[in-house]
């Protein structure tokens, strides 16, 4: 009997149309492939950033460098001055570099005082207590012999009192209209005063107080009149408490006064702060300031060693894990590190007893780094003129007389300057991630291309397969029929 042969198929399991063809795996695998290219661009985008946030932690430590330096050849560094007083409580003192060196002796007679009037004692009961009404008029000025003269600049201040003002009213409204008084209210066992004083001290800022009674009487002892403090013409209820008073003192024998407790410019570069009248001359001797230039040394040590301890870490190589630093073999970055170093050797070039930094007690250390011995440092700077030349000393047509602090300085000016090559270095760097970032785009844009491409060939490929299947399983399913009926025929 003939019969015939069914063929059969393997097939693979596929979600969707039942092809059995995993389309997507087979797509996402021919992609991998694909994006090995995107992915290198990607690490060295990755790689551009990094070296770019390098740059700029470096340009910020040579930028702190040439900061450190730049003070070291400032003349005013090498200017400073301090003072000390034989009688800090009584006469303390400030200075700035214009200061001259040398002791000063200064003697306080006097010390400035405001001017202070207060209301009668039993006059108001409380806070709350009504005065009149009418106007206060404040002027400031200085009082000399029961005559009054208006301080020059001044005006009148005028402030109006209604009948229903309390005391705290007339208070607030003093010092709301700011005359240059100020107002507060005093209470005792007799009751509630108002007291008046000049917000600033000196003689000529005493102050009086005109009153525009409503009763019509505004020298006698009712109403507003109560608060007038104008003896001149016989209006006086307030008493006076304290006369404007203003500072008298000497220094070096020279008669000087002013309106507050501070002499300032009276001596250039120096201030005096008077404490209290003294019975004998304060010594307030003025040196310079050794100290301070210390610290501005140590100060650029740290910027140096900040910087070099950068350096190293980002062109380090780890041989155990065969890992460079960001900046390892970078000609850009050794150049830098070559000249920082190489700039310690030198000389400076108008000193002659102090013409290196390890002379100054600054010196170099195995690891690149700088150290100052405090001992060589101090007694340098028993010699501060020498110490100035050798640091900070400024000659524009022979550079090579420069102060070793002002070599350093061009030297970080250079890397820093627009056109300098720090600043050139992290345009280069912005510009190679731009075309990095352009680069992806490109690829990114070509590979969604590929995959649309091999996403549209597997779906059509996975569309036969399925119909090359159902037609496999028909033609199967009609053999069997036709040998079933083959079959029969030849029993029959």
């Amino acid at each position: 009997m003939t019969t015939l042969s069914s063929v059969t198929t393997g097939t693979i399991s596929s979600a969707g149309i039942g092809s059995g063809l995993d389309v997507n795996s087979i797509v996402t695998k021919l992609m991998a492939v694909e994006q090995q290219p995107l992915t290198k661009l990607q690490q060295t985008g990755q790689s551009l950033q990094a070296e770019l946030s390098v740059f700029g932690q470096m340009q910020s430590g040579v930028s702190q460098l040439r900061d450190a330096a730049q003070a070291l050849f400032d003349p005013s560094t090498y200017k400073l001055t301090s003072a000390t007083s034989s009688d800090p409580t009584s006469v303390s003192a400030g200075t700035t570099a214009a200061a001259v060196p040398g002791v000063y002796s200064v003697g306080v007679t006097q010390l400035a005082a405001s001017q202070s009037a207060v209301s009668a004692s039993g006059q108001f009961a409380d806070a709350t207590a009504t005065v009149g009404s009418g106007s206060l008029t404040i002027r400031l000025g200085t009082w000399n012999a029961g005559a009054f003269t208006a301080k020059s600049g001044s005006s009148d201040v005028s402030v109006a009192i209604a009948a229903t003002d309390t005391l705290a009213d007339i208070r607030d409204k003093i010092n709301a209209a700011n005359a240059g008084v100020t107002a507060a209210l005093v209470t005792d066992a007799n009751g509630t005063r108002l007291a008046l004083q000049s917000s600033a001290t000196g003689l000529d800022n005493g102050f009086r107080v005109q009153v525009a009674d409503d009763d019509g009487a505004n020298a006698d002892g009712a109403g507003l009149s109560r608060l007038a403090y104008d003896p001149q013409n016989g209006a006086g209820q307030l008493t006076l408490a304290q006369s404007a008073a203003n500072t008298l003192a000497t220094i070096n024998g020279i008669a000087v006064s002013t309106d507050s407790t501070s002499l300032t410019n009276v001596i250039d570069g120096m201030t005096f702060n008077l404490g209290k009248v003294t019975t004998g001359s304060v010594a307030i001797n003025v040196t310079r300031n050794a100290d301070a230039v210390k610290a501005k040394i140590n100060a650029f040590v740290t910027a140096y060693n900040q910087l070099n301890s950068f350096l190293s870490a980002e062109t380090a190589y780890d041989p155990t894990t065969k890992t460079a630093a960001p900046l390892q073999g970078d000609p850009t970055t050794e150049g830098i590190d070559t000249r920082l170093h190489s700039i310690l050797a030198q000389m400076g070039g108008t000193s002659t007893v102090y013409k290196t930094f390890s002379s100054l007690g600054i010196q170099l250390q195995k690891d690149g780094s700088l150290k100052v011995d405090d001992a060589t440092l101090s007694n340098a700077l028993q010699k501060l003129p020498e110490v100035a030349k050798a640091l900070g000393n400024v000659d524009a047509t022979t550079p090579a007389n420069n102060g070793l602090a002002k070599k350093f300085s061009d030297w970080t000016d250079s890397l820093l300057n627009t056109g300098g090559t720090l600043p050139g270095k992290t345009t280069s760097l912005k510009a190679q991630i731009d075309a990095n970032q352009k680069d992806q785009d490109a690829m990114q844009s070509r590979l969604n291309d590929i995959q649309a491409r091999l996403q549209a060939q597997y779906s059509a490929l996975d569309g036969k397969m399925s119909q090359t299947n159902a037609l496999n399983q028909f033609i199967t399913q009609q053999i069997q029929v036709w040998n079933a009926q083959l079959s029969a025929s030849s029993k029959n």
